[in-house]
């Protein structure tokens, strides 16, 4: 299964993954944020589907706050998203917080979330959670893990790529 976003899904600060199991980009186990003692003031504003058929919904709805780890200290409008499945596995594992910059542009082998227009006015499209591989021709080429394979989307249905911010950055190194 894909993993993909979904902010219409809200859960309380009890259903929310345990920070704990983010993980370092080597897919090992990474240190407790809780420890690193930063404010819990990072908007959650979803869940991120790792699969086909992406169906998370920026809605603008914060449905939980994250902790603030010391790499993303004066960040603006940084937010968590929750990986929901399996397709970014080893790397991402259900449940696991992503954090997202909506300010710095992705290059290939990023983390990204695709966001996708909206099939109907007045709704929020689908999203993925991906990494990226190349864009060109019109085209955005980003790849999953398990099972490996490419995704390839038209431009013009892309609304945004949100790059996802890597675990060295988010503790400052």
């Amino acid at each position: 299964m894909d993993e993909e976003v979904a902010a219409d899904a809200p859960r309380s600060s009890s259903d929310a993954p345990a920070t704990s199991s983010i993980r370092p980009s080597d897919g090992g186990a990474g240190p407790d944020l809780t420890k690193l003692k930063g404010p819990r003031d990072v908007p959650v504003l979803g869940t991120g589907v790792c699969g086909d058929d992406g169906d998370f919904r920026f809605n603008g709805q914060t449905i939980d706050y994250a902790p603030r780890p010391p790499g993303i200290e004066g960040k603006k409008d940084v937010f968590v998203v929750y990986v929901v499945g399996d397709s970014m596995a080893e790397r991402y594992e259900d449940g696991d917080p992503l954090y997202v910059d909506p300010h710095r542009r992705p290059k290939p082998r990023d983390i990204v979330i695709v966001e996708l227009k909206a099939p109907r006015e007045g709704e929020p499209g689908g999203a993925f959670v991906k990494r990226l591989v190349r864009r060109s021709g019109g085209k955005i080429v980003v790849e999953q893990f398990n099972p490996p394979k490419e995704l390839v989307f038209d431009e013009d249905d892309v609304v945004r790529l949100h790059r996802v911010i890597p675990w060295t950055e988010l503790i400052g190194i």
